[in-house]
């Protein structure tokens, strides 16, 4: 076993040290050395490049997601949407009410704009309000108004103006369970008007069913089998 004769001094100070100085003339020189040391100290490490990794990856991310955005429809980007990998906390909502949120994020769905451009005849357009369907209605609605003490993250007032429901809407659209929570509460989605033509609470969106293709000829037997009737 080694021993060493080892002296432990208090420095008041930095400058004058011996130690100190030495080091401050090596780093020094090592900045201005234009070769790296080839060693396996210049190598990267796991970690250095998974950090290297990780911020590459969030720059193409942002990149690809400012050129595809720039592309959207003026209806997706009021909500001012994000992009981000993994699962969406709005996919765990049941399928009726995550198609509610959808459709007015998309502003596809049962809206007069909608069945307008695509001259749905049977269409009812207005709300039992008597206001035209739209994306942002439901929190203008009487309806949706007359349960405002219930509505989760409320505002101090029901919203008045476009910009106030907008604000309220985002809010609500980006927290899936206060979404679903206003749905509940208000039930602005369980007395809609009904179509005379279907008796159904809302305009069928679905397209018609598909007909079987017609046969085609190489479909058709080679040979048929004759009948026989008794004389």
């Amino acid at each position: 076993m080694q021993v060493y004769n080892i002296r432990i001094k208090w420095s008041p100070g930095h400058t004058g040290i011996e130690g100190n100085e030495a080091a401050d003339r090596l780093a020094d020189t090592g900045a201005h050395t234009p070769d790296c040391d080839p060693g396996p100290a210049s190598l990267p490490t796991i970690s250095g490049i998974g950090s290297i990794f990780r911020d590459l990856r969030s720059g193409a991310q942002q990149s690809w997601w400012i050129k595809r955005k720039a592309k959207l429809s003026a209806h997706y980007l009021k909500w001012d949407l994000t992009y981000r990998v993994g699962l969406p906390p709005e996919l765990d909502l049941p399928r009726n009410q995550l198609h509610r949120l959808l459709a007015i994020r998309s502003a596809h769905g049962d809206f007069a704009w909608y069945h307008n451009k695509f001259r749905h005849a049977n269409a009812l357009t207005e709300c039992s309000c008597g206001a035209a369907k739209a994306p942002m209605h439901l929190v203008h609605c009487p309806r949706s108004h007359k349960r405002f003490k219930d509505w989760p993250s409320r505002p101090p007032i029901p919203p008045t103006s476009n910009a106030e429901g907008l604000r309220y809407l985002t809010h609500l659209l980006s927290n899936p369970m206060d979404f679903a929570k206003f749905l509940d509460v208000t039930g602005c989605y369980t007395h809609l008007p009904v179509s005379p033509s279907n008796g159904h609470e809302n305009f069928n969106l679905s397209p018609p069913p598909l007909s079987p293709p017609p046969l085609s000829p190489s479909s058709l037997p080679l040979f048929s089998t004759p009948t026989l009737t008794q004389q």
